[in-house]
C-alpha cells in the first residue's frame, strides 16, 4: 500500500493523537476481552471498510459487523415536510450543478429506541469518499468525522439540537457549528453512517480525549482529508482498538450523486442514492417494520422523528420520545452547493 509524504503526515498526526492514549498493552487488552452479550467484534469490519472504494460498480459489499443493523436512510427537505426512502429519490431532486460539488454535513440528533437506550456514550460515525484519481493526486480523497454523544447519565437524556452545537446555515461555518465540508467531484462519491456503543472503555476515553470539544455532551474527532490508502490504515486501527462495540446500526460505503447534471464522460455508479437539502434520518433495518406503522404520520422537526399531529403544548423531547418509541435514529443536516473554484478538478482520470 503506497501513501504519499502528504498522507503520510496527516495520517502520522491522527494515529499520534490516538497512539499517546494507548500503549500495547491496553490494546492487547482491548482485542482479547471477553464480549459481552449483544456485543459484536468490528474489527473485521472496519479492516475492509475501504475495500473497493475507488470501484464506480456500486457498494462495498463486505460484511456487515451486524447484518440486521444495516443503515438506511430517509430524507425531509425541510422541517414539517414530508418524509420519503431516501433510495426512492429521483436525481432531479439534487441541484443542477456542473462540476465539483460542496456537500456540508452538521450531526442533528440522536434518539435510540428503548431498546437501545443506555448512559453509554456512543460512537457516531460519518464517511465520505471520492471516487476518483486526479492528476495531482495519488489516490480520491477520504473524510471522517467520529463524534463522541453522551446522554446524562442520571436520567439517559439525550442532548437537545441546542446542545448538539448545531445552528442555522452561515456563509462562513465554524468548528463549534458542527459542520463537515466534503467535496465531491462532479457531485460523485461515496457515503457511509455508522453507530456503536463500544465495549472497550479506554476507547471511549480516546476519542473523548482527542476530540474537539463542542459542547459538554458532544465531542468530535475529525480526521483531515487524506487519501483512501491512508485512511484504510485509520479504519483497520481503529477497529482493532475499538475491537468490539454493541452496533446500532452500520453501514458499508454507498454511492451518492449530489448533482442533477453529470457530464457524460464520468462514470455512474450503480444505483447512486441522491444528497440533497435537507434532514437524512438513518435507522437500523431491523427497526424497518416499526417505522413502516407510522411512516405516513411523521415528518421531522430540528433533526426528530415526531407525529404531524402531535400537540404543540408538548415539548421537543417529549414529542420525540413519543414518535416511534421502537425505532433508533440519527440525523443530518445536508447543505449541497457548487464547489468553490479552488475545489478539485472535474476531469476525472478512468477509475482502475
Amino acid at each position: 500500500m503506497n501513501i504519499n509524504r502528504r498522507d503520510a503526515l496527516k495520517l502520522s498526526a491522527a494515529l499520534a493523537s490516538i497512539g499517546s492514549m494507548v500503549d500495547l498493552e491496553s490494546a492487547a487488552r482491548a482485542q482479547q476481552m471477553a464480549p459481552r452479550a449483544g456485543v459484536v467484534d468490528v474489527a473485521d469490519y472496519w479492516s475492509k471498510f475501504y475495500d473497493d472504494t475507488v470501484s464506480s460498480k456500486g457498494a462495498n459489499t463486505s460484511p456487515l459487523a451486524k447484518r440486521s443493523r444495516k443503515t438506511l436512510y430517509l430524507h425531509c427537505p425541510d422541517t414539517g415536510k414530508d418524509l420519503q426512502y431516501a433510495d426512492n429519490l429521483e436525481k432531479s431532486a439534487c441541484p443542477a450543478i456542473s462540476g465539483d460539488v460542496q456537500v456540508r454535513l452538521a450531526i442533528s440528533q440522536y434518539r435510540p429506541s428503548t431498546g437501545d437506550t443506555s448512559v453509554d456514550v456512543t460512537h457516531f460515525r460519518i464517511d465520505a469518499t471520492q471516487t476518483f484519481d486526479y492528476m495531482n493526486l495519488v489516490a480520491p480523497l477520504s473524510w471522517a468525522t467520529i463524534a463522541s454523544i453522551t446522554p446524562d447519565s442520571k436520567m439517559s437524556k439525550l442532548p437537545t439540537i441546542d446542545q448538539l452545537g448545531f445552528k442555522a446555515e452561515s456563509a462562513t461555518p465554524t468548528a463549534s457549528e458542527n459542520i463537515k465540508q466534503v467535496v465531491l467531484p462532479s457531485g460523485v462519491g461515496k457515503f457511509a453512517v455508522n453507530l456503536t456503543r463500544p465495549a472497550n472503555p479506554e476507547m471511549v476515553t480516546i476519542v473523548s480525549t482527542v476530540s474537539t470539544a463542542v459542547t459538554s455532551v458532544l465531542s468530535m474527532m475529525t480526521l483531515p482529508a487524506i487519501s483512501v490508502p491512508a485512511v484504510k490504515v485509520f479504519s483497520a486501527l481503529f477497529g482493532k482498538w475499538q475491537s468490539h462495540a454493541t452496533v446500532i446500526m452500520n453501514g458499508n460505503l454507498t454511492p451518492v450523486i449530489a448533482t442533477s447534471v453529470v457530464p457524460p464522460d464520468v462514470p455512474m455508479p450503480q444505483d447512486p442514492m441522491p444528497l440533497t437539502n435537507g434532514y437524512y434520518m438513518m435507522y437500523p433495518q431491523e427497526h424497518t417494520d416499526e417505522l413502516a406503522k407510522e411512516f405516513k404520520n411523521l415528518t421531522v422537526q430540528n433533526g426528530f422523528l415526531v407525529h404531524k399531529d402531535a400537540p404543540s403544548s408538548d415539548d421537543l423531547q417529549t414529542r420525540a420520545q413519543q414518535a416511534v418509541p421502537g425505532v433508533s435514529y440519527a440525523s443530518l443536516r445536508v447543505y449541497v452547493a457548487k464547489a468553490p473554484a479552488a475545489g478539485c478538478s472535474t476531469t476525472p482520470k478512468a477509475s482502475a
